[in-house]
């Protein structure tokens, strides 16, 4: 099992991801703590459903998302940038 997290700086861009995530995961695995401002994907261990993921959160930043997020994978934690954010020393650019 993994849990894969989003940190989101404005809640009210939440309801999108959560569209996109549930539309790929079954309606439990995904979750919205707005206590901590994190949408959460438990799902199993498999390369495939991290990068879904990635991609469903690269799809929302890219249209309705805020400029940046925080994703973390078990102890990992990557800065991904919507299409219009400036790197800055605390959000880097884009590899």
């Amino acid at each position: 099992m993994v849990e894969i997290s989003v940190a989101v700086v404005d809640p009210t861009t939440v309801h999108g991801l959560v569209q996109r995530l549930t539309g790929f995961f079954d309606a439990p695995s995904v979750s919205f703590d707005p206590a901590r401002g994190e949408v959460r994907v438990r799902s199993e261990w498999e390369s495939r459903s991290v990068v879904q993921v990635i991609d469903l959160v690269e799809s929302w930043l890219a249209t309705d998302g805020p400029e940046w997020v925080t994703l973390s994978v078990g102890d990992r934690s990557y800065t991904m940038r919507g299409p219009t954010c400036p790197a800055t020393p605390d959000r880097p650019a884009a590899a």
